[in-house]
């Protein structure tokens, strides 16, 4: 029953990423899953709770693949308890843990299906929201520590996407950089000089300020 049903969300992945909620039947995914109508509904009631069911699987998925020890997996008070160098450290591991997912495509489906939410609905936008918005709550808490900026300011949220968009470039961007450093198998030189360019930036914000505490 559980690799039934794994097997129909990584199929509805691949097919809501691809052609969108509107776009993409039950049919079509228990066709390509090699299941049948009723096994969606036994597991999932429903094409909209199929849909949520596949968010939340790409969600955790994704927070699955970056917590490994690092700071996703520790609260907001433990991230305020670290020191200065732990949460820079810490910083480091995720920045570089993104990075690699990026180029081995792990979260394809995921860009995807934000892409095509937006041109669907307010309220799936919501749905996909509701699931990636708390999610933003450690590397906020992170990149407080690490700035001394207000909890929830605007400046804090701005800041902490500025750093964090540097990795989780969509699947344009992505091709459009190899395209223009003439380079699609991401060689480790090539890997290691973007983590290498990604931090310099990132302490260069980090650095001014901290000689604004000064």
């Amino acid at each position: 029953m559980k690799d039934t049903r794994t097997k129909i969300l990584r199929t509805a992945a691949r097919l809501f990423a691809k052609k969108g909620f509107s776009g993409t039947s039950v049919r079509d995914i228990v066709s390509a899953a090699g299941e049948n109508v009723s096994a969606v509904n036994y597991h999932f009631g429903s094409k909209q709770k199929l849909y949520q069911a596949t968010l939340e699987y790409l969600v955790n998925s994704f927070r699955k693949r970056i917590s490994n020890g690092q700071a996703n997996t520790l609260s907001a008070k433990e991230i305020q308890a670290l020191s200065y160098p732990q949460a820079l450290g810490r910083l480091h591991q995720v920045l570089d843990t993104l990075i690699e997912q990026g180029f081995r495509r792990e979260h394809l489906p995921l860009e995807r299906i934000f892409t095509q939410v937006e041109l669907e609905s307010a309220s799936m936008r919501k749905m996909l929201l509701s699931y990636m918005i708390p999610f933003q709550e450690r590397p906020l808490a992170l990149m407080q520590k690490l700035t001394g900026l207000a909890p929830k300011s605007p400046e804090l949220v701005l800041v902490t996407h500025a750093i964090f968009s540097q990795v989780s470039l969509t699947e344009c961007h992505r091709l459009a950089m190899s395209h223009i450093l003439g380079n699609f198998n991401h060689q480790p030189a090539l890997r290691k000089k973007v983590k290498q360019t990604i931090w310099n930036n990132t302490l260069a914000i980090l650095n001014s300020y901290q000689q604004g505490k000064k």
